[in-house]
């Protein structure tokens, strides 16, 4: 995904060792979202079209005759475009080709530039401080690069001053380094503003993808998030970009790396299943809507499966009178088999289906597992609320939802 190369950097952020709060809080990442983008799992069309290209004109002061460059983001990293020397009076044009929306820096150097997302047939103008060029710019005529530098901007504002706490808690544990008491203290005071300027972010991050969803500058703000935290944002932040850039490589990578990643997540509706009962009768899993149902992966010929199947008729029996029912899967082949595992394990509930696929069946990558036994827990209205209760874990989180 394209948030996804940065996560190990990211991670490494977060880690305890750098926490000003040790393992009790987790730091953001003070990066530079122009170079989170450079990472970005994208490709552009370099196809010379005359017709796609674009003019970027510039203004930058502070300019002495530098050289601008102009780069496209790529799965590689970065691929030159175009370059164009600053004349006397700090101006430049670049006429680059540009067939299809994606993200592009301009550089004076590698450590002093902006990035901005270009699309087709655009005439674009920028200023700028020619020392500092991501902190000081300006741009029209690319509404998606606007919404771009309201991420950036904005996130780096949140990252520096977490930056500030960390600081500050660092250089008073270096001063009293043994006093664990007062450092304890000193943790507890700096924690309330260091995870209210999470919630801040987070909240900002949120906001904007929700206003923004048909922009490409939601991809910068949705890479700061958890996916596992937040898999409705990103699902519906995929559906837009894909209705309107279905043929965007950009939109295509994020949308199969967030089918990948949300597939059941907590939160989530279930996928709908519809096979057929040991008798030959098709039964929808939606057929039992208004129940809180276990979805049970199994097969006859699965010994594990049949080793947790008494904890899974326990809890049938415990709760079915108060509106617990199982939905079973069968990865069977053999139809006699399924029957006679159903009978010998006393599995009394009636929703049991099976397409005699084995492995082969669609609903292994509908639901993302690769082993069984395997289960979905569903609530009434059919969408998840929990994955994989082996044991006696099933019960308590049952008795948690019947409570």
């Amino acid at each position: 995904m394209i948030y996804y190369q940065m996560k190990n950097q990211i991670e490494k952020h977060n880690s305890p060792a750098t926490s000003p709060y040790r393992a009790k809080v987790k730091r953001g990442a003070f990066i530079s979202l122009s170079l989170l983008l450079i990472l970005l799992t994208a490709c552009s069309n370099t196809n010379p079209e005359k017709k796609n290209g674009i003019e970027v004109k510039g203004k930058l002061s502070n300019a002495h005759g530098e050289t601008i460059y102009l780069e496209r983001m790529a799965p590689e990293g970065v691929t030159p475009v175009d370059t164009v020397t600053i004349d006397n009076n700090g101006e430049f044009t670049l006429k680059p080709v540009v067939k299809e929306i994606g993200f592009y820096r301009i550089k004076i150097s590698d450590k002093n530039f902006a990035t901005f997302i270009f699309a087709p047939n655009q005439k674009i103008t920028i200023t700028a401080d020619a020392t500092n060029l991501e902190a000081t710019y300006t741009i029209e005529g690319s509404p998606d690069s606007k919404l771009f530098s309201e991420v950036s901007r904005t996130s780096n504002k949140n990252y520096r001053q977490r930056d500030s706490l960390q600081k500050a808690y660092q250089e008073f544990a270096n001063l009293h380094q043994g006093e664990a008491v007062r450092i304890d203290s000193m943790n507890k005071v700096l924690e309330i503003p260091y995870l209210n300027l999470i919630k801040e972010q987070n909240t900002f991050l949120a906001n904007f993808i929700s206003k923004n969803s048909g922009s490409i500058a939601s991809l910068a703000a949705v890479q700061q998030l958890s996916i596992e935290e937040n898999p409705q944002i990103f699902i519906d932040l995929d559906k837009a970009l894909y209705a309107k850039y279905p043929n965007s490589a950009y939109i295509k990578g994020f949308h199969n790396e967030v089918k990948s990643k949300t597939a059941c997540a907590i939160g989530t509706a279930a996928p709908e299943i519809k096979y057929n009962t040991p008798d030959g009768k098709p039964l929808a899993l939606s057929s039992l809507k208004g129940k809180v149902v276990l979805i049970d992966f199994w097969a006859s010929w699965c010994g594990p499966c049949r080793a947790e199947n008494p904890n899974v008729v326990r809890a049938y029996n415990a709760y079915k009178a108060k509106g617990f029912d199982i939905y079973s899967v069968s990865l069977d082949n053999n139809l006699e088999k399924w029957k006679m595992a159903i009978l010998k394990d006393n599995l009394t509930w009636k929703s049991h289906v099976c397409d005699f696929k084995g492995w082969q069946s669609p609903v292994v990558m509908d639901y993302n597992f690769n082993g069984i036994p395997s289960n979905v827990l569903i609530d009434a209205k059919g969408n998840i609320i929990a994955k994989n209760l082996r044991g006696a874990d099933l019960e308590k989180k049952l008795e948690e939802v019947f409570k």
